[in-house]
């Protein structure tokens, strides 16, 4: 980590350059208005071309265990940046078929020229991959967020949230509705990468969403797709629920609309879609994370859950 390398990255973050079409940046699909996600319901590529699933927030991304949605061997943003520059299927930056050529397009810019020399001063102008990886991830790290209604009141004492957000919160972390099982940790993701942790275990779950004829398949496979294991199939990381309120639409494939469906979706313990090609009850899938089951939720306790879900807006850093 640099103040000089967090400098080249974020221009670097912005850089569409960085496509095949010279059209599409890192921030095309990560929006910092909208929790650095972009709003559709699948991410679309430089080519145009769909991706199957939704685009996830980078706030907080440096804490995380893995990186993406359900592939475990992605454990560095080094790693992971790789994916969205080089991956055919679908393309996305689509940066290996012009990379020569943008390479030197970098080197030979006169302003991204002193940022480059101060990041890596040990170096010639001359831009790398490795280089480029490295600054998009260094200034990624510093993408963190930790002043939201929520926690100033939890860590601050400043009584900020309304009486709504403070029955969310309590029936949140709850036995009753185990929400926090899944989005636990101070980042409300799951496991964490922190002092005094080594190599934490990523965890990867399903949640209902589908059950494909009732065979307990889903349309995208997840975590079965990399660990080949039946077990596994549906499973996906859960995301921060930092900012959660501005990165609509949720769940892995951009599925559910709003606040109010995710939370009416797991009040009924998964999903049952009664028709077309992925009709099944997602309730009874085989391979379903066993906490997660029908919750007698009246509609003052949904709306206190969606409330307390908007507490944890970080508008400063929306704002940055």
């Amino acid at each position: 980590m640099s103040s000089a390398k967090v400098a080249l990255g974020e221009r670097l973050f912005g850089d569409k350059r960085l496509s095949v079409t010279g059209a599409y940046s890192c921030a095309s699909c990560h929006v910092p208005a909208l929790a650095f996600t972009d709003g559709r319901t699948t991410a679309i590529g430089a080519t145009g071309e769909h991706h199957s699933r939704n685009t996830p927030t980078l706030i907080n991304i440096a804490y995380a265990t893995t990186f993406g949605w359900s592939d475990p061997s992605l454990t560095s943003l080094e790693t992971q940046h790789r994916v969205p520059m080089f991956n055919h299927a679908p393309v996305e930056l689509g940066l290996d078929q012009v990379l020569p050529q943008r390479l030197a397009e970098l080197g030979a810019d006169t302003e991204l020229a002193p940022l480059h020399g101060a990041a890596f001063p040990e170096t010639g102008p001359e831009f790398t991959v490795d280089q480029t990886v490295q600054a998009i991830a260094t200034y990624v790290r510093t993408l963190i967020s930790a002043d939201s209604a929520f926690d100033r009141y939890l860590y601050w004492g400043d009584d900020s949230l309304t009486p709504e957000a403070k029955r969310g919160m309590k029936l949140f972390f709850s036995d009753r509705t185990n929400c926090s099982l899944c989005h636990a940790s101070f980042n409300l993701s799951g496991p964490v990468r922190q002092q005094g942790v080594t190599d934490p275990a990523p965890v990867f779950h399903n949640t209902g969403l589908y059950n494909v004829g009732g065979t307990g398949r889903y349309p995208d496979p997840g975590l079965e797709m990399h660990t080949h294991r039946d077990a596994d199939m549906g499973a996906f990381r859960a995301p921060t629920l930092r900012n959660v309120a501005v990165t609509a639409p949720y769940m892995h494939d951009g599925s559910i609309e709003t606040l109010a469906g995710v939370i009416d979706f797991y009040a009924a313990g998964g999903r049952n879609i009664e028709s077309g090609p992925n009709a099944g009850d997602g309730r009874a899938n085989p391979f379903k994370r066993k906490e997660i089951h029908a919750l007698d939720l009246t509609a003052q306790e949904k709306l206190d859950l969606v409330a307390f879900l908007q507490s944890l807006t970080d508008a400063k850093y929306l704002e940055r």
